[in-house]
């Protein structure tokens, strides 16, 4: 019940931010912000209970991989962290200087990490036993290498992510939307550090269980959800104001 309650407070967050960022589409220097927020919500979902006994079995029939919903959620999330960092690069660099250092630095380690995590996974315990919940089935060796990956990566990419933050807050003006940034990130860096000690302790994953794994990522996605709202309510606010 609790992981249910954690996880529906988050995609409320979510849907909240999403609904209020709406316009935010079209909006070139905002579309990467509202990018990261949904694939955060749909990387929450795909990895719940609720996924795996819908999606999960569907992808199954078609694939013969079990808990193949929870490798797609992980790549978006992969994507969402990527978001996170071109959203704070666009407000340091120019473009084209910001083109050259994403690509180079985010883009490319990124997309050589999705192809190899599907090898990975698909070798592992990850694709042979079903698991409602992913964190709390026992690893293997592919298994944990799978794991190794995507969480080593994701922490490079919210890290890198956060040394841009720790620029822009600075600035007085985005010191507040920063700081919470930062939290976010943090928390999600701190999902992944739980569950690479789990991989190397084993004897902690019962014990854990997954619920750290859940708590922080579900704060990280919550924390920039209702931030990313905030902010936008205020620049239309000034938007508003600015053309009168």
């Amino acid at each position: 019940m609790g992981l249910a309650v954690l996880i529906t407070i988050t995609l409320l967050c979510v849907a909240w931010s999403l609904w209020i960022r709406r316009v935010t589409w079209s909006c070139r220097w905002e579309v990467a912000a509202t990018l990261n927020i949904a694939l955060q919500g749909a990387t929450v979902l795909l990895m719940s209970p609720l996924a795996s006994e819908t999606v999960g079995h569907w992808l199954h029939s078609l694939t013969g991989l079990w808990n193949l919903e929870d490798y797609i959620g992980h790549d978006m999330y992969i994507v969402a962290a990527s978001a996170i960092v071109y959203n704070s690069l666009g407000r340091l660099q120019d473009d084209h200087s910001m083109q050259v250092t994403f690509k180079q630095y985010i883009e490319r380690p990124a997309t050589l990490c999705i192809p190899l995590l599907l090898a990975a996974f698909s070798l592992g315990n990850g694709a042979k036993i079903y698991a409602p919940d992913l964190f709390e089935l026992h690893t293997d060796f592919w298994l944990s290498a799978y794991w190794l990956m995507l969480c080593g990566t994701l922490i490079y990419l919210l890290g890198y992510g956060s040394r841009a933050l720790l620029i822009l807050r600075k600035d007085p003006r985005s010191r507040t939307v920063a700081n919470v940034y930062l939290a976010a990130s943090f928390c999600g860096v701190m999902a992944c550090t739980v569950r690479i000690v789990t991989v190397f302790v084993p004897s902690l994953q019962p014990i854990e269980d997954g619920n750290l794994v859940w708590f922080f990522a579900c704060m990280c996605g919550a924390g920039f959800a209702l931030t990313s709202a905030h902010s936008w309510r205020v620049k239309a606010k000034w938007f508003s104001r600015a053309s009168r």
